[in-house]
């Protein structure tokens, strides 16, 4: 639940772009083929309407019924993109996490230095604008 909520919170690309292949209607607007749509993937994982008025607060346990329960459109959900372009890295990139996780938490405690400021900045992917300062203590 950590996991899924802090790549919706940060996903590992902050924008998703597709080609559209036939003429379409979205709504109201005609979108023509061969244009480029942008999905802002930070935008859209943060939008009140789709995951509740806490959508900006670092909440895991909305995940306890999984993607499904966690948001009202379970394809609002993206951090590894959609269908049948979904990052092919997915489930290696979560098993790794996992797994590194699971070792660096047995080994080591870690605070956040007084010093940390809070502050994302979207770029090719999101970052901390000035890097996160930790206080880290083997166990």
């Amino acid at each position: 639940m950590v996991i899924q909520e802090t790549l919706r919170l940060y996903p590992p690309s902050p924008t998703l772009a597709r080609e559209v292949l036939t003429d379409m209607k979205i709504g109201e607007i005609h979108v023509p083929k061969g244009v480029n749509l942008w999905t802002m993937v930070a935008t859209l994982h943060t939008d009140t309407d789709i995951w509740g008025p806490d959508a900006l607060k670092f909440k895991p346990e909305r995940f306890e019924k999984g993607i499904a329960g966690a948001c009202k459109n379970h394809y609002s959900y993206l951090p590894f993109g959609f269908g049948q372009r979904v990052c092919v890295g997915q489930n290696l990139a979560m098993v790794e996490l996992k797994i590194l996780m699971a070792l660096i938490l047995s080994n080591f405690s870690f605070d956040l230095s007084p010093k940390y400021v809070h502050s994302p900045v979207m770029r090719m992917i999101i970052e901390p604008k000035d890097g996160v300062n930790l206080l880290i203590k083997q166990l």
